[in-house]
């Protein structure tokens, strides 16, 4: 049966040139993972080039179709190993790769377009292309799992090591024929199973890392949804969830549960001496030094405006004294040099057999604050002296 190669190229050209395009556009519209994107395009553009190369060889034997599409794949090859393990953030393989590809890169252009040279030529090509996918997959094994778990290892490693065993069979088979160039315009049964392999191996590469790509974007976009922008911790919305979580989890074990509220000293007064920046800083620096402070089960977040809030499962009352006493300490010890006199006031409340829901003990950790700061602020109070005084929840006094 008498069949042609050169369409199935052309067509395999054309579907590498296409998903180049595609991730061109994506790497111009999305900042995650650029320089990966941008990698991976370039990746196909060459190898399409390539493979289009091949499609249009013929006997005049172009230096251009034969040692030039060699020359685009291998490049178009080492470009989708960079790419791939600046997605995984993997070890940098760049030092690695210049000592296999730049020997075959030299020989490639040494060697002319005839048949003496074609063996040689096609063995080193699928070696060196077997030994890179390979490599790769090997070393993002590891990172994929852990950050895609086990359904993207299946996705991407099989598939990619199919492809690699593919170049290697490839490279074996032409060894074993030494006499008879296996070029990849001939029209062979073998040439045609490689083709075919790499147009589904191809479809599932770009499958599995655009799903991929985009399980990260939705990652990223919910954690953004939940954290400050400015200090890092949980926002508002993030922390109602933690509270919400925390409470559930005290009222089935019985657990001590406490709360902090903190709150910067005159805060409007420092953005009105030293600026919006200054006051930036004193609250980044905060928020580092209370994260620095807690255990692995308590949760920070900020408020908004300068008022944190820490979630302290497993303390009681004496346990979150403690603890708020420390965080005052080093606050006054630590604080930007701009702003030397930032203090900050703190109150704290334990979960109550009375309590009704997490809102009350918010409300009574909020009191309590609202009694540190009308003492003269730079102290810690706990909720049940603030209750004893009477003191209802207000606004900061000016």
């Amino acid at each position: 049966m008498e069949f042609s190669i050169s369409p199935m190229m052309w067509l395999l050209a054309f579907q590498l040139t296409l998903y180049a395009c595609a991730w061109g556009v994506c790497s111009l519209l999305l900042r995650e993972s650029r320089v990966a994107v941008a990698h991976w395009g370039i990746f196909l553009l060459l190898v399409g080039i390539g493979l289009a190369l091949v499609g249009a060889r013929d006997d005049s034997r172009q230096w251009l179709a034969f040692n030039g599409a060699n020359l685009l794949v291998l490049t178009g090859f080492a470009a989708m190993r960079r790419g791939t393990e600046r997605f995984m953030a993997a070890p940098n393989s760049d030092r690695e790769q210049l000592l296999v590809l730049l020997p075959l890169l030299a020989l490639t252009v040494l060697f002319g377009p005839d048949k003496d040279h074609a063996v040689t030529r096609v063995t080193l090509a699928y070696a060196v292309e077997a030994y890179i996918v390979l490599r790769t997959m090997w070393t993002i094994r590891l990172p994929l799992k852990r950050e895609f778990g086990r359904p993207a290892v299946l996705v991407i490693l099989v598939p990619g090591l199919l492809i690699g065993l593919t170049f290697a069979a490839a490279a074996l088979r032409q060894m074993l024929n030494w006499q008879h160039p296996l070029e990849l315009q001939r029209n062979l049964v073998g040439n045609l199973g490689l083709v075919a392999i790499f147009l589904a191996g191809s479809a599932l590469f770009n499958v599995g890392f655009m799903a991929m790509l985009m399980m990260r974007l939705v990652v990223n976009l919910r954690q953004a949804s939940q954290i400050d922008p400015l200090t890092g911790l949980f926002n508002r919305r993030a922390l109602d969830q933690a509270l919400e979580l925390a409470w559930q989890g005290h009222l089935r074990t019985r657990q001590p549960l406490s709360l902090l509220m903190v709150d910067v000293d005159h805060f409007k007064r420092v953005n009105d001496t030293h600026g919006h920046a200054a006051g930036d800083q004193v609250l980044v620096h905060l928020a580092g030094l209370l994260q620095r402070n807690l255990r692995v089960v308590d949760v920070v977040g900020r408020l908004g405006g300068e008022e944190f809030l820490l979630l302290l499962p497993g303390s009681d009352e004496s346990q979150a004294t403690v603890l708020a006493e420390r965080l005052r300490q080093q606050v006054m010890a630590s604080v930007p040099k701009a702003n030397a006199s930032t203090t900050v006031s703190i109150g704290i409340a334990q979960a109550q057999p009375s309590d009704i829901s997490v809102q009350m003990l918010v409300a009574r950790a909020d009191k309590a604050l609202y009694r540190a700061k009308s003492l003269g602020r730079n102290r810690v109070e706990r909720a049940e002296r603030a209750e004893q005084a009477g003191l209802p929840p207000q606004p900061e006094p000016a």
